[in-house]
């Protein structure tokens, strides 16, 4: 592997799609690019803790603070994860600067963890796309999908306060409300193209 692979960020609250997305995508991969897409992320980092009770899993990882009824929920940070994501990031780092394209699904609620990504990242192409959908939609597919209520909203909340505090700004949007898991895949691979033409290469896809 003679190039560093690319590190593609799905950044978005819970029930958005990251994980659906990233794994549909991670499928038609090795017919547009060299190789395949390595899933990284919180689901992956999440996993390498191992099976555990949920009260100990919640005592590390970040859950839900519910205020007063009727408002937003807050999210609420465990001890170990700035711990866990910036472990992740070089992990991925080091996969991406090793010549395989990565893939994570990701969450950047906290200025100065979006400011380690791109820490870790520097000199590797990075491409950060946030998936975004509607509040009334995301609450249902929350209640479908079985998620700790509130969630979604909490974290939504988050991703916008970390901007509000100096978070860069990802590098593009896309909104999940309507779109079918294969248009946002196609829209993706568009992005990607376009993120390697940007920086002055032939564009990333290539068959």
């Amino acid at each position: 592997m003679s190039r560093p692979g690319l590190l593609l960020v799905l950044d978005g609250p819970s029930a958005v799609g990251r994980t659906t997305t990233l794994r549909a995508l991670a499928d038609v991969w090795p017919d547009r690019r060299d190789g395949t897409l390595l899933v990284a992320g919180l689901d992956a980092a999440h996993a390498a803790l191992g099976p555990g009770p949920a009260a100990r899993m919640a005592s590390v990882l970040d859950g839900v603070a519910h205020g007063p009824a009727g408002g937003t929920p807050r999210l609420r940070r465990g001890p170990l994860s700035r711990a866990l994501v910036d472990g992740m990031h070089r992990a991925a780092a080091g996969w991406a600067a090793a010549g395989f394209d990565v893939g994570m699904d990701h969450l950047l609620t906290d200025p100065a963890v979006a400011a380690d990504l791109r820490t870790a990242a520097a000199g590797l192409p990075l491409l950060v796309v946030r998936l975004t959908c509607d509040p009334v939609v995301l609450e249902d597919r929350e209640e479908r999908l079985g998620r700790q209520r509130g969630r979604a909203a909490a974290e939504a909340a988050a991703l916008e306060a970390a901007e509000r505090a100096g978070a860069a700004p990802p590098d593009a949007v896309l909104d999940t409300t309507a779109a079918t898991t294969a248009e946002l895949v196609a829209e993706l691979l568009d992005l990607v193209d376009r993120a390697g033409r940007r920086d002055g290469g032939p564009g990333l896809t290539r068959r």
